[in-house]
C-alpha cells in the first residue's frame, strides 16, 4: 500500500443522498457525500466524546448502498515530497485533516509527507518543503486534530525497547502562504508506541505503547512491558502525562485462566532457553531476571468509549482486549487512568461444531473450505473499532492474526515439525494429550495441510512443568473474520462473527486474489526499499525476487522477479488465510456501514451493520 485510495458511491448506489462518513473511512471508500455537494439526508449521525460514531437505528433508512467506484489513488514516496521513489511500505499510516483538507502519511522510512486533498478527485504529494523529514526514526502512527490545528507523530527508539515518543506539530494552514508544520513539543511514552488516538476535542491522546521485545548486540533478549500512555491537555504548557501499567491485571496462571494467549509466560521463556534443542542458541536470562507478565501484554490498536470514560486497549498477539477507565476530575495516584479488565476474544472453532462454514487450511490452488475435528485458532485481531448504537457501545475487531519471533525462537511452527503420526513431538522433551494427537491425525486423513501453522504459546502448550511441555491443543492463528463484541460489567459479549465469509466471498467474487499474498518483501531488487534496507531484507527481497527461490518466471511484465498476486493464490491458506487488518465504520445512504480490508490481497468487504446483531454483507470489491 503506497497511498491512500478514494472510492466514492454513484447516486444511483444509495437511490437517495449520502450523509458525511467518518474521514477515517471515507479516504479508503469515499462515501463523503456532503462533501460532495450532495444533500444530508434524515438519518443523521453524530459524535460524542471519544470521537465515536454514535446512531440511532430509528432513524435508519430502508435500503444502504449497493456498489462504490474508485475516485483517486494518490501514491507516495519513501522519502520527502516529490520524486525519492516509490513502492510498497512508504506508507506506514494516515491521517486527515478534515478542515485544511490534508492528509498526513507516515513511512518506517521516517518521513511524514503531506497530501492536498482539496480536489479529491486530483490528490497531490506536495514538495518537499512541506514534509517532515525524521529520517532514521521507526515512524508508527499519525494523528490530527483539526479544530486545534495540531498533528501527532509517534516514533519508536533506536533500540524498539526503550521509552518513545509522541512529536507535536502545528498543521499546514491553507490560509496566508502555506507553510510547513511547526514542531511544538515531544512526549515521552513507552516502548514503541504503536498507535495514538486522540478523543473528540483533543483534550487526551491515548499511545498504544506496545513493548514489543527484540534481540540486543549480545543476542539478550529485552522484552519491555506493554503500557498505554494518557496525555491530558496536550497543547497546554504542562500537560498531564499518565502511564497505565498493565501489571495488576493478573499473574500468568491468572490470565491463562482466563483465556488470555500468552506467548511466552515465564514456563515457557524458562523451556526455551534451558532444555529446548535451541537453548544453547538462545539468551533469555535477562527477560527471565525481569519478567512480569506485563511483559507478554503488548498493545496493537485503541477505541474510546462514546462517553469518553473508558479506552478500549487491543492487544492482538495475545488475542484479548483491556479496558482502561478514564475518570474526569483531578489524576492522582489513587484516582487516575488504570487498567480495569482484560477479556479474551476466545478462540475460534473450525470443527463441525462450530459456527464457521469451513476454513481453507490446504496450499492446492482451490478455494475449498473445510470442517477439522480438534482445530481452533486464536483471533488474534489487529485493527478495532468503536461504534455506539442506540446508546450502547460495540466494539469490532478485525481478526489477522500474529506471532512472536525472538531470534532463532519461533512461536509459530508448521504442524509437520510439531507433531508426528507417532505421537512424538518437536519440542525436546514434550509430549501430547491423547485426544490431540488423535485430532491431529484426523486432520490430516482430511487433507489438511502438513504445514499448516500452530503456536506453540498458552493457548496450545502448557508450559507448568518447563522441563516437560505438553501439547493440550491444536490452535492456529488469526479468525479470518470480522466480530463485534458488546463491553459489559461482565466483559465482552461476542454478539455477532462473520464465520466464513471473508475467505468465501473473496474467492467467489476474486478467486486470483484468494489467500494471496502481496507486501513490501515483493519490491523490486534494486528499487528504493531494496537499497534503503538491511542486509537481511536485501536477501530477503532478492529470495523473493529469485525463480530459483521463492520468485516468479513472469513478474507481470515477462521478466523475472517477484509473484505476482495471482500467482500466490492460496499460499496463505496453512497460515492466516484472507487476514483482515483494518475496520472502520461509517454512516451511508442513511444505514451503519462497516469495512474490512484484508492487507495482503487487498480487497474490502462493506457490511450493513445497522443490526448488529445479524450484519449483512453488501459488496466485495477489490482495491
Amino acid at each position: 500500500f503506497v497511498g491512500p485510495v478514494l472510492w466514492s458511491p454513484s447516486a444511483r448506489a444509495c437511490g437517495q443522498a449520502f450523509e458525511e462518513m467518518s474521514w477515517s473511512l471515507s479516504l479508503i471508500l469515499g462515501l463523503a457525500g456532503a462533501r460532495s455537494g450532495l444533500a444530508s439526508s434524515p438519518a443523521q449521525q453524530r459524535r460524542l466524546a471519544g470521537g465515536t460514531l454514535n446512531f440511532q437505528t430509528s432513524t435508519a433508512s430502508s435500503s444502504g448502498p449497493v456498489d462504490f467506484t474508485l475516485k483517486s489513488r494518490v501514491y507516495v514516496p519513501y522519502g520527502a515530497g516529490e520524486g525519492f521513489g516509490y513502492g510498497m511500505g512508504a506508507v506506514e499510516q494516515f491521517a486527515y485533516d478534515p478542515v485544511e483538507k490534508y492528509a498526513y502519511t507516515v513511512s518506517e522510512q521516517g518521513y511524514v509527507n503531506v497530501v492536498d486533498f482539496v480536489d479529491p478527485a486530483t490528490p497531490t504529494v506536495m514538495a518537499a518543503s512541506l514534509s517532515i523529514d525524521l529520517a532514521g526514526k521507526k515512524l508508527t502512527d499519525v494523528a490530527v486534530c483539526a479544530a486545534q490545528g495540531l498533528l501527532f507523530v509517534a516514533h519508536g527508539a533506536d533500540d524498539k525497547t526503550s521509552p518513545g515518543a509522541v512529536r507535536m506539530y502545528s498543521t499546514v494552514q491553507r490560509s496566508g502562504s502555506t507553510q510547513a508544520p511547526a514542531f511544538v513539543k515531544e512526549f515521552t511514552v513507552g516502548a514503541l508506541p504503536d498507535m495514538i488516538s486522540p478523543n473528540h476535542d483533543c483534550t487526551m491522546l491515548a499511545v498504544a505503547n506496545e513493548g514489543e521485545g527484540a534481540m540486543d548486540d549480545s543476542n539478550s533478549l529485552v522484552d519491555p512491558a506493554g503500557s498505554v500512555t494518557i496525555i491530558r491537555n496536550p497543547s497546554a504548557d504542562s500537560a498531564d502525562v499518565w502511564h497505565v501499567s498493565f501489571e495488576a491485571l493478573g499473574s500468568d496462571a491468572e490470565l491463562l485462566t482466563m483465556g488470555v494467549h500468552l506467548p511466552l509466560p515465564l514456563g515457557a521463556l524458562e523451556y526455551w532457553d534451558e532444555h529446548s534443542a535451541i537453548a544453547a542458541n538462545l539468551d533469555f536470562a535477562a527477560a527471565r531476571a525481569s519478567y512480569t507478565p506485563a511483559t507478554n501484554l503488548e498493545p496493537e490498536y485503541l477505541g474510546w468509549s462514546a462517553d469518553g470514560s473508558k479506552l478500549f486497549v487491543n492487544l492482538q498477539e495475545n488475542s484479548a482486549i483491556v479496558t482502561v477507565g478514564v475518570p474526569s476530575g483531578t489524576w492522582d495516584s489513587s484516582s487516575g487512568p488504570s487498567a480495569t479488565r482484560i477479556d479474551a476474544l476466545g478462540l475460534k472453532d473450525w470443527s463441525g461444531d462450530g459456527s464457521s462454514a469451513g476454513i481453507d487450511l490446504v496450499d492446492d490452488g482451490a478455494c475449498v473450505l473445510s470442517h477439522y475435528a480438534g482445530w481452533t485458532s486464536l483471533r488474534s485481531a489487529d485493527a478495532i473499532h468503536v461504534v455506539n448504537v442506540d446508546g450502547v457501545d460495540y466494539v469490532l475487531t478485525a481478526n489477522e492474526g500474529d506471532d512472536k519471533e525472538y531470534g532463532d525462537y519461533e512461536e509459530k511452527w508448521k504442524a509437520k515439525d510439531l507433531l508426528n503420526a507417532d505421537g512424538t513431538v518437536g519440542m525436546s522433551g514434550a509430549t501430547v494429550d491423547s485426544d490431540v494427537l488423535a485430532a491431529f491425525i484426523a486432520q490430516n486423513d482430511a487433507g489438511a495441510h502438513a504445514k499448516r501453522r500452530l503456536t506453540v504459546g498458552s493457548a496450545a502448550v502448557d508450559y507448568s512443568d518447563p522441563s516437560g511441555p505438553v501439547l493440550k491443543a491444536l490452535v492456529g492463528f488469526g479468525g479470518r473474520s470480522l466480530s463485534i463484541y458488546r463491553p459489559g460489567d461482565s466483559g465482552l459479549q461476542l454478539v455477532w462473527d462473520s464465520g466464513s465469509s471473508l475467505e468465501k466471498e473473496q474467492c467467489a467474487a476474486y478467486p486470483w486474489a484468494h489467500n494471496g499474498i502481496q507486501d513490501e518483501e515483493f519490491s523490486l531488487v534494486h528499487g528504493v526499499l531494496y537499497n534503503s534496507s538491511s542486509a537481511s531484507m536485501q536477501e530477503t527481497l532478492e529470495d523473493m525476487g529469485n525463480p530459483e527461490e521463492d520468485g516468479c518466471t513472469d513478474r507481470g511484465d515477462g521478466q523475472p522477479g517477484p509473484c505476482p498476486l495471482g500467482q500466490t493464490i492460496d499460499e496463505r491458506s496453512p497460515k492466516d488465510g484472507a487476514a483482515p487488518e483494518a475496520v472502520v465504520t461509517g454512516v451511508a445512504c442513511g444505514r451503519l456501514v462497516a469495512v474490512t480490508a484484508t492487507e495482503k490481497q487487498g480487497t474490502a468487504f462493506v457490511y450493513d451493520i445497522t443490526d448488529v446483531a445479524s450484519p449483512e454483507l453488501l459488496f466485495v470489491r477489490h482495491l
